[in-house]
């Protein structure tokens, strides 16, 4: 009899080690990489002469993410790395967020979405770096329809409000690591810090995931910046340390 009670104490107390863990803290094992608007969606856009013309966020945001693609390629081969888009074409949020949340995950691993922009505002003083996460208040489904069969074990022993509670603590931890990293090894850049937004992009795709403003393409400094191919290459490897720190 004590040899039972036993028994069924310990599969109770599993249970509710299986029903509290944290299916977003598994080591990571998929990266998705998404470059920022594409095709007739041409995102922030700015004439300066010094650049020779018009800049547009879209070929910006699809080289530095090419860039980092690579470098996470060579250094870590053991993840799956994906782009949502790796050429000048355009692709709806819904197809972005879709390509992600369907991606069936290996088993016992977590994935991270970042997404790649460049800011723009209406006073030419804005300029630096800033760090966009989910906003906590906003509730997201997890299982669905479009839920892969690989990844309904991960999420079934939770309730949705449980789920978005440990996917807003994810994000908090990936968000700030991401911001430290950044204002550590982009020295003379300014840090905005991290916020709250609700966007479609961070809440659809039902991950961790973070959307990194680089800078301003309508501040002279940051675009000078950033239409140099050797500081998209130094954003490209900070990412990658960042991301490094997430894994």
């Amino acid at each position: 009899m004590r040899r039972c009670l036993l028994f069924l104490l310990c599969l109770f107390s599993c249970s509710l080690i299986l029903a509290s863990f944290d299916p977003f803290s598994y080591p990571v094992g998929t990266v998705i990489i998404d470059a920022g608007h594409g095709g007739h969606d041409p995102g922030a856009v700015a004439t300066w002469s010094f650049a020779g013309g018009t800049i547009y966020e879209r070929d910006l945001t699809l080289d530095i993410a090419k860039r980092l693609y690579a470098l996470l390629r060579v250094s870590h081969p053991e993840l799956e790395v994906l782009m949502t888009r790796n050429n000048d074409t355009f692709v709806s949020l819904a197809d972005r967020c879709t390509m992600a949340y369907s991606l069936p995950l290996r088993p016992k691993t977590s994935a991270l979405f970042v997404s790649i922009h460049v800011n723009s505002a209406a006073s030419r003083s804005a300029k630096g770096f800033e760090i966009l996460t989910k906003r906590q208040s906003k509730q997201v489904v997890f299982l669905d329809e479009k839920t892969p069969a690989e990844n309904i074990a991960s999420f079934s022993s939770h309730t949705t409000p449980s789920l978005n509670r440990l996917l807003n603590h994810r994000n908090l931890l990936v968000a700030a690591t991401f911001e430290q990293t950044m204002s550590e090894n982009l020295i003379t850049a300014v840090n905005r810090g991290v916020k709250e937004r609700d966007l479609w992009v961070l809440n659809s795709v039902r991950m961790p995931a973070v959307l990194v403003e680089v800078g301003f393409l309508s501040n002279e400094e940051d675009a000078r910046n950033l239409i140099s191919p050797q500081y998209r290459q130094r954003l490209a490897q900070v990412l990658l340390l960042a991301i490094e720190r997430c894994l």
